[in-house]
């Protein structure tokens, strides 16, 4: 038997799903980015993902908009301002920032030897990406 849930529970999982759904389009925004400033023969399938995203960013919204309205918006601000949440934050902040830092060397070793053609481009768009995702799924992970 279930336990009935509370509209912290619920407004706890409504704010999990944002972000996911965040999570996801970072990694998609991120991919469409990277692919467009990389090689010639992947920069087809960047341009045809950024003409994709517009869709996909309407679906997301209409969906955790409804899914937001059906959820008590002082119970989502408590579970936005728990203690827990801003800990993992926190949390999921440092370990962007880590990343960023050691993504860094990483990518000024590989795109020097590539040659390729819009590397400082390309090595921002994979540090947003990297920096951002890794905030993400870090809050995610650490969030109860």
């Amino acid at each position: 038997m279930t336990e009935p849930r509370t509209p912290i529970d619920a407004a706890a999982r409504v704010s999990r799903r944002h972000l996911l759904t965040a999570l996801a389009l970072v990694l998609l925004l991120g991919l469409a980015a990277v692919l467009s400033f990389g090689p010639p023969e992947f920069a087809h399938a960047g341009h045809v993902l950024w003409k994709l995203l517009p869709v996909g960013i309407t679906i997301a919204a209409v969906a955790l908009g409804g899914m937001s309205k059906r959820v008590d918006a002082r119970a989502l601000h408590a579970v936005r301002n728990d203690e827990l949440r801003r800990a993992s934050l926190q949390r999921g902040l440092r370990n962007g920032f880590l990343a960023v830092l050691a993504l860094q060397p990483v990518l000024a070793l590989g795109l020097t030897g590539s040659g390729a053609a819009n590397a400082i481009a390309l090595m921002a768009a994979a540090t947003a990406t990297v920096g951002t995702a890794t905030v993400l799924a870090s809050l995610l992970w650490y969030d109860r």
